[in-house]
């Protein structure tokens, strides 16, 4: 794999494309954020980190301005942005038959929208710890560590699993080739529908939202929801598991200091993914017949404040 673009050169495409560049393999970043693309070519971005400050050279255009194709690419634009992401590579014939195009970004069903477009043979599903701020165009904050766990979306392995796996670890990504991706997926999206959406319409940290006596009684019943879907997907979840790890996130010295991003995004006036995480929740439940009224409300609601704050 000696071509490979990230598509969707945010905060947390701007680090894996960083950190793969560095590795010594040639890196394209896509992005529509034109201010972002025109910093990014003139001074180069600018890495913040913990203890030091500085500069990759890295190429980034836009979209409409590819021409090449690429053997790797990595999906990093919010969920709702994906789509027609993939659909501009595939029109600018960016994407070969053997291309690699490799999605972590938050929410469920991303493997089903993007076989539309490509076969499903090409496409890798990963969850990330890794986390990114953004600083301004061309620049961005990176603190702590993560990891990657990925696997090709429908459970084979070819040799683009090896590939990919070697690009992450020599970028130092601490990547591994998952065995159930989707059980994973399914995890991480458990706490982002709990939290993300709670602590958007309460307009409280997750610290502060934890620190109420009653928390789990509001928890509960939404992770039950996302358990009886899971089992119909394939997907065995373990809600007292879940339930933990949620809580786990609360002290201010792990996340609790934190809004979660579906709250940065409400209140900077952008539209959240929240059909991607609960509403998806409620289509998987509406299409197995299990009732969903918990996912049902808390979408309704992100909705309604989206009219309010979304501009």
């Amino acid at each position: 794999m000696t071509n490979i673009a990230i598509a969707g050169a945010g905060a947390m495409g701007s680090r894996i494309g960083s950190y793969i560049k560095q590795a010594g393999y040639s890196v394209t970043l896509i992005d529509t954020w034109e201010d972002h693309v025109r910093a990014i070519n003139t001074n180069g971005l600018e890495v913040q980190t913990e203890t030091d400050t500085y500069t990759v050279n890295i190429p980034a255009i836009l979209p409409t301005e590819v021409t090449e194709s690429f053997d790797f690419i990595i999906i990093l634009t919010k969920a709702m942005q994906s789509e027609s992401m993939i659909q501009e590579l595939y029109n600018r014939g960016a994407i070969h038959q053997d291309t690699a195009i490799l999605t972590m970004m938050n929410g469920l069903g991303h493997d089903e929208r993007f076989k539309k477009i490509v076969p499903h043979s090409q496409i890798f599903l990963a969850v990330t710890m890794w986390t990114a701020g953004m600083r301004g165009p061309g620049q961005i904050l990176l603190e702590g560590q993560g990891s990657i766990e990925f696997q090709r979306a429908d459970g084979q392995v070819d040799h683009r699993t090896e590939a990919i796996n070697k690009i992450f670890n020599d970028a130092g990504l601490n990547a591994k080739v998952s065995n159930n991706v989707f059980q994973s997926i399914w995890s991480k999206a458990t706490l982002n529908s709990v939290l993300n959406p709670l602590c958007s319409i309460l307009n409280k940290t997750i610290y502060e939202f934890g620190s109420y006596e009653h928390t789990r009684a509001m928890v509960q019943p939404i992770i039950e929801e996302i358990v009886a879907v899971g089992q119909t997907r394939g997907v065995t979840l373990d809600a007292e598991a879940l339930l933990k790890k949620i809580e786990a996130a609360y002290p201010k010295e792990t996340q609790g200091l934190h809004y979660p991003s579906m709250h940065q995004d409400l209140y900077h006036g952008r539209y959240t993914e929240v059909d991607y995480l609960n509403g998806q929740i409620s289509q998987y439940g509406r299409e197995a017949n299990i009732p969903t009224p918990n996912n049902d409300m808390l979408t309704h609601l992100i909705h309604q404040l989206e009219m309010k704050y979304v501009k």
